[in-house]
């Protein structure tokens, strides 16, 4: 019988439980607000260009329309998680579903360049309450050896956008001319609200963040609804007493700050360079992957989109590995080697990008991808989601997120002007500063969250994490 007085009573639980069936729900549920926010994002791309000539929109305006929710992200990430961490991540999950499901159907509606940025808008606050707070909550449902398992996200999200991109296919088919960009905002507001309700029914709060509010009654009902163990509940501690785990474990003493005091430092630093890095790099040298598409497979918007899709399948295979090579060499060194690869396919393709073969133009950029996908770019989100207490994780990974959202700003508005100023090869080559970049954080910053995590000792605030 485990007695659960403290978050880590939960955490320990979880490895002498078994998982329920409810878990599997929390896999497919969470997961699934990674694979909305991806399809939103490819929704609007796929019809970017029916969308500009059925509203007559000026480049700035496209501009506008494009980058809007990435901005309010970027300013709203680290508050959305914050207040996670206070009220909860079943709460701020289903509200930006709600939210998302608003912004799609305002789009789908909207007559004019306005309304329609007022809808990207709510699609940024939507943004920034769901991504980094629903990785936050199912990394703490995990036990230390299903932890590698949160990388699962990146082959989601590539099965999101390609999925985005075969339903474009089947609604051209109807010839709905212009309008198709109306007909993916309104499946993903209905994707947005299937979600909403599916995760009101079926996702319980977080045992982990519970027992971190000293709600140790509500814990064991959620820890036992997703895992089957025996355990009975301590005494109920009031909000803002003293925690049993040790200095800063309490809620009402854990501060942001922490994140940027020793022991947490490095953790931090090492979470947002590595997530923003991957995001940089990808945003940047996918603005490649459209023009080779076209090359290969011509210029209409079938042959375009079966090219993109292509390229999302090793998307796809790299994002599905990467748990298993997790699993096999650990987070922290396959990041490292992801980078280091990066770096060098880009070093390559950027020298030799005006004297390439036409099969080399196709096979680095893929290789590219699959290391990307299947070692560089989970990393950064499993660093941020399992590197602190629940007491600070939402802020924590609300953190990344933002470092995340201004690396993709980064890549998509910085990249042509490097093209203006160094042409297309300097411009790759020059992004090959970012992989290294993240190559040498990782090295430097030795932290391997499934070495310590859990351990009674390093996961306790006062010891030295780094």
């Amino acid at each position: 019988m485990t007695t659960i007085a403290s978050e880590r009573d939960i955490y320990d639980a979880y490895d002498t439980g078994t998982p329920t069936n409810r878990m599997k729900w929390v896999w497919i549920l969470g997961l699934g607000g990674v694979f909305f926010e991806a399809y939103a994002g490819a929704a609007l791309a796929t019809g970017l260009d029916p969308l500009k000539r059925q509203l007559d929109l000026s480049t700035t305006q496209v501009s506008l329309i494009t980058s809007s929710y990435m901005l309010v992200a970027v300013l709203l990430c680290p508050f959305a998680g914050a207040y996670s961490d206070r009220f909860g991540r079943i709460r701020v999950i289903i509200l930006a579903k709600i939210i998302a499901c608003a912004s799609m159907i305002l789009a789908l509606t909207a007559p004019n360049f306005e309304l329609l940025l007022t809808s990207r808008v709510l699609l940024g606050v939507a943004w920034a309450m769901d991504f980094g707070v629903v990785l936050a909550y199912i990394a703490e449902f995990l036990r230390r050896q299903d932890q590698p398992k949160l990388s699962r996200w990146q082959g989601v999200w590539y099965v999101a956008t390609t999925s985005n991109l075969l339903v474009g296919l089947i609604i051209f088919q109807f010839h709905v001319g212009d309008s198709i960009w109306r007909y993916l905002m309104g499946t993903a507001a209905v994707l947005a609200a299937a979600l909403a309700v599916l995760q009101i029914a079926l996702l319980p709060e977080s045992p982990r963040w519970l027992a971190s509010r000293g709600r140790f009654t509500d814990a064991v009902v959620a820890l036992q609804t997703v895992y089957k163990v025996d355990a009975v509940a301590g005494r109920d501690r009031p909000i803002g007493s003293q925690a049993p785990d040790g200095p800063g474990k309490d809620t009402g003493r854990a501060s942001p700050k922490q994140l940027f005091q020793r022991p947490l430092l490095g953790r931090t630093v090492l979470s947002t360079v590595s997530f923003g890095a991957q995001a940089l790099q990808y945003y940047a040298i996918g603005w490649f992957l459209p023009v080779i598409a076209l090359q290969l497979f011509g210029e209409s918007f079938q042959a375009a989109t079966l090219g993109a899709i292509v390229f999302n399948a090793v998307g796809i295979i790299g994002g599905f590995s990467a748990a298993a090579i997790y699993q096999r060499f650990g987070i922290r060194p396959s990041v490292q080697v992801g980078f280091a690869a990066c770096a060098g396919i880009l070093i390559v393709f950027g020298i030799g990008f005006d004297h390439l073969p036409l099969w080399a133009a196709i096979v680095l950029p893929a290789a590219f991808i699959l290391f990307h996908s299947a070692l560089a770019a989970p990393g950064g989100a499993a660093f941020s989601a399992l590197a602190y207490p629940s007491s600070l994780r939402g802020f924590g990974m609300g953190l990344s997120t933002t470092a995340c959202n201004i690396g993709a700003f980064i890549g998509l508005f910085a990249f042509p002007y490097l093209q203006e100023s160094f042409g297309d090869g300097g411009a790759i080559l020059v992004t090959a500063a970012v992989p290294l970049l993240g190559f040498i954080v990782v090295s430097a910053i030795r932290w391997d969250p499934e070495n310590e995590l859990g351990d009674p000792e390093r996961d306790n605030l006062t010891a030295v994490a780094h």
